[in-house]
């Protein structure tokens, strides 16, 4: 009998532990999702909707860093999932594109190895990848780390006339399969669409994206008389046959090289819509530089010793510009140097073909000649 009951109270309390063991188990599992769930809904500012970015990045614990900037309309905050992916979320008011060097609108990946495409399907925006291993040759880490970036028009009459929403992702998902490559925006336009509420901006949105393209890679060039999005419309010149471009479907940034039959880059063509003209012409303010755009300089041809030569349209966003810039010197760019009539001619020409169809497809005014 009192081996029986010995056996009882150890089955007994055996039984307790088990039950407290459970019930710490599920308390600790409850604090910890309320803990995930308040940190995930008050990140940048509550413009983060939580089932996106869990749908996204994974359903492991969440550390969140915040890094508002009132002061400078930027708000900031980075996401990393336990076991899964992170993210970078940039929401700035537009109105202060220039003031500071908030490194907030995304053009491309560094060196524009590869050049970023437009989302589409109703976003003013760009989808770019850094080039692996750009800051370790011996880094064998596999995922990828993409950007994209919006721009929002608030349509409501308030305080914020702009917003852009840029997110870096790093997800361990292949660039490669055309099925992973929307993932990498859900983060940005659910960002968009709570941030144009919140902000009171009434911007339109876009549809849900269901495909990118990927990023262009340098080595996709193409015979220049076969150019169909940035660089079409430009024709051969001496030393001047291949592209390389993107399609335009509305991006705030657009680019086009120009290359010789041994892929030497000639010219860089870049448009700039928006906040993106308006960072460029605060940049060279700031700087003082010479001979570079200018709002008050509506067109400029590039003369010996000059870099760029530019021009400008009217659009509903503001001042575009567009520029053409000698690569690497050439093309009679260099103090000394002596550029022909017919060069001159040639890239008057190439820029504008370029700025007439950019702007035509932005719904700009026509480009000012010079």
């Amino acid at each position: 009998m009192a081996v029986r009951r010995i056996v009882l109270r150890v089955v007994a309390t055996l039984a307790a532990a088990v039950v407290a063991v459970a019930g710490f188990l599920f308390v600790h599992g409850d604090f910890q999702r309320w803990k995930d769930e308040s940190a995930l809904d008050s990140a940048c500012d509550g413009m983060l909707d939580r089932d996106v970015v869990r749908g996204v990045l994974g359903p492991g614990a969440v550390d969140v860093e915040n890094a508002e900037r009132a002061d400078m309309g930027l708000v900031r905050c980075e996401v990393q999932i336990d076991g899964g992916g992170s993210a970078d979320i940039r929401v700035l008011d537009t109105a202060y594109v220039g003031e500071e060097r908030l490194d907030s609108l995304y053009a491309g990946p560094p060196g524009e190895t590869a050049l970023a495409v437009p989302v589409g399907q109703g976003w003013t925006g760009l989808f770019g990848a850094r080039p692996k291993h750009v800051g370790d040759p011996f880094d064998t880490d596999e995922a990828e780390d993409v950007t994209v970036s919006l721009v929002l028009g608030c349509a409501e009459a308030g305080r914020t006339k702009g917003l852009s929403v840029t997110v870096e992702t790093t997800l361990d998902k292949t660039l490669d399969d055309p099925a992973n490559r929307p993932a990498f925006a859900r983060i940005a336009t659910s960002t968009a669409a709570k941030a144009s509420k919140a902000r009171r901006c009434g911007a339109r949105l876009g549809q849900p994206v269901r495909s990118l393209g990927l990023p262009v890679n340098e080595t996709e060039y193409r015979p220049l008389g076969t150019a169909e999005g940035t660089c079409s419309g430009i024709n051969s010149g001496r030393g001047v046959s291949v592209a390389t471009e993107t399609e335009r479907e509305g991006a705030p940034y657009e680019m086009c090289r120009l290359a010789d039959a041994d892929l030497g880059m000639r010219y860089v063509l870049m448009a700039r819509f928006g906040p993106y003209a308006q960072e460029e012409f605060a940049d060279n303010q700031e700087y003082e530089g010479e001979g570079v755009p200018s709002p008050d300089t509506p067109a400029h041809d590039r003369r010996p010793g000059d870099r760029t030569g530019w021009t400008t349209a009217k659009c509903s966003d503001g001042q575009a510009l567009f520029t053409l810039q000698a690569a690497n010197g050439r093309g009679g760019g260099e103090p000394g140097e002596t550029m022909g009539s017919s060069e001159l001619a040639y890239e008057r020409a190439a820029l504008s073909a370029f700025a007439e169809r950019s702007a035509k497809a932005h719904g700009c005014s026509a480009p000012v000649r010079s």
